[in-house]
């Protein structure tokens, strides 16, 4: 849903600067929208949907109808929970190394093929294959051969994952996954029909009918470029009876201040408010309503030697402790956001072993890291050039063109890093799909990015800096850190408080190199039509699930 657009990552949609937001400040008008004879719900998206392959999918709005079309093993419940999905029940031995998962009897595709346990079987082994080129396949690590299949070191027939019968899957993993249950919810782990995949190949998921579904619904009339799609109730869905409402129109709103104004005029069910202006002017009606949020927004820095001076730990430093990052949560959002004091959001990472929320307890240690410090900065910026060898630095900050608070967001770091002495700050705005592509093939110098983890633990987001991590475009190696993660993803895994204790040494050797640098975590200030019941919202990984919505 879209701010500073990112990868995997629920974002809010874009929108507005003051002058739509403030207009009609009255209620919410019922047209469209709230209808009685007419059941749809009406919602929007601020870029262009990629695809619905789900081992290509790297971006939230993808996700966001993924989740809605397509089912899991398992799904949530309101409280974002597991709870039983395509499979009726699971288990796992006492070592928590072998998993199995019962599906429920009479499955079947939206086309209405049998769907069967050898479909999770093709669909894991499709991801990890390395000719398939999913971003999501460091996902699977920890899968029994997953690491060794993506190394091109074993067959992709040799992954852990095993039907024993139509509704009967085995997975096996090499050490336990404090995730792994977790994941089974997320699109990642989705299942797909082979005779579709092979029928389409490099075409399946291009297009609305290139695919089929599992999930409430079923997406029809997109064809691949156009802005305005429907999610249909999927008549093959096992539980079909409890999808609240029939169809659920998407439109692809790219100006920023249209969403708050179709949403006034009835046309959309839903405006999240994304800008200082638009959650002033808006934060006092009566439907308003702040959303939780579950992304961490930071920087990232190239660190491949493309740029000399970003190598360099205390000229990192210095941009960081350079950035007041209360100010800048409050500046572009109204006062919604919260700066960041870890990696890990508040709300988004779970609790640790004593009952305490996990960004509160790393932030008595990563705190001082994070704290804005001006005259600190310059001292390590004088000592980072002298180290790197340089008189100056130049730098380019590269944000996403779609999304409003991008510019000024920019435009503070230009500000206050030039403080700093001898530094030149560019300003570059690109379109969401290129700077995916320049982040992914670090043609960048500083990256404004943002995460958002499939599952409420802190390894979902402390996966994003790991060496040789798919999604470390910034190249930042930590022994330290990564050794850390490792021990919290396997020898630790059943143990929470070591496995804590872990999870915050790894935040610290983020926090004190500056491997990349969180900015702010987000929440999503809407405008939603009073009518609207039943949407789940979650505080971690893909934010709204529509089967139990609808209109009173």
């Amino acid at each position: 849903m879209g701010l500073i657009n990112f990868k995997k990552q629920t974002n809010v949609l874009l929108l507005g600067s003051l002058l739509l937001a403030s207009i009609g400040n009255g209620l919410f008008i019922p047209t469209v929208a709230s209808a009685k004879t007419n059941p749809t719900l009406y919602f929007s998206m601020p870029t262009d949907l990629t695809t619905m392959d789900m081992a290509l999918m790297t971006d939230a709005y993808a996700d966001q109808i993924a989740i809605n079309v397509q089912e899991g093993l398992l799904s949530r419940n309101a409280k974002g929970q597991v709870k039983a999905g395509l499979a009726e029940k699971w288990k796992h031995s006492s070592d928590g190394k072998t998993w199995t998962f019962t599906l429920r009897k009479g499955l079947k595709w939206s086309n209405g093929d049998k769907l069967t346990a050898s479909d999770f079987v093709y669909a894991w082994q499709r991801v990890v294959n390395p000719k398939t080129s999913s971003q999501a396949a460091y996902k699977y690590s920890g899968i029994k051969n997953a690491d060794e299949i993506q190394a091109g070191k074993a067959k992709v027939s040799s992954l852990g994952v095993v039907a024993k019968n139509d509704r009967t899957l085995v997975v096996t993993l090499d050490h336990p996954m404090p995730q792994f249950e977790l994941e089974m919810a997320s699109q990642s782990f989705f299942a797909q029909d082979p005779k579709v995949a092979k029928k389409y190949g490099k075409q399946l998921g291009t297009a609305s009918n290139k695919q089929v579904y599992d999930g409430p619904y079923k997406l029809t009339g997109w064809n691949g470029t156009n802005g305005k799609f429907t999610l249909v109730k999927n008549e093959n869905y096992w539980d079909k009876k409890h999808v609240k409402t029939d169809k659920v129109v998407e439109t692809v709103v790219k100006e920023p201040t249209a969403a708050i104004g179709l949403y006034k005029r009835g046309k959309l069910d839903l405006a999240p408010l994304s800008s200082q202006q638009s959650v002033t002017a808006n934060k006092k009606r009566s439907d308003f309503k702040k959303y939780s949020g579950d992304a961490v927004y930071y920087l990232e820095y190239n660190q491949t030697g493309k740029n000399k001076g970003l190598a360099n730990k205390n000229i990192r430093l210095a941009l960081s402790y350079a950035i007041d990052r209360k100010a800048v949560a409050n500046e572009i959002s109204g006062g919604m956001y919260t700066a960041a004091t870890s990696l890990v959001p508040e709300g988004a990472g779970g609790k640790t072993s004593t009952g305490e929320d996990f960004a509160k307890a790393a932030k008595k240690y990563t705190g001082k890291y994070y704290k804005y410090n001006m005259k600190k900065a310059k001292k390590l910026f004088k000592t980072g050039l002298k180290e790197a060898g340089l008189k100056s630095l130049k730098i380019s900050v590269e944000a996403t063109a779609e999304s409003p608070v991008s510019k000024p967001e920019v435009d503070y770091l230009q500000q206050t890093w030039q403080k700093l002495g001898n530094i030149k700050v560019t300003e570059k705005f690109v379109p969401f799909k290129q700077r995916l592509q320049d982040q992914q093939n670090q043609n960048f110098d500083v990256m404004v990015a943002g995460w958002s983890s499939d599952y409420a633990e802190p390894t979902g987001f402390l996966t994003l800096f790991t060496n040789n991590g798919t999604n470390n475009d910034g190249k930042w190696i930590s022994k330290a850190y990564t050794n850390a993660f490792n021990r919290a993803m396997d020898q630790d895994a059943l143990n929470t408080k070591a496995r804590t204790k872990d999870e915050i040494s790894a935040e610290v050797a983020l926090a004190k190199n500056a491997g990349a640098s969180p900015v702010y975590w987000n929440a999503y200030p809407s405008l939603v039509n009073p009518k609207l019941k039943g949407l789940q919202n979650f505080n971690s990984g893909d934010s709204f699930y529509y089967k139990y919505a609808y209109l009173k």
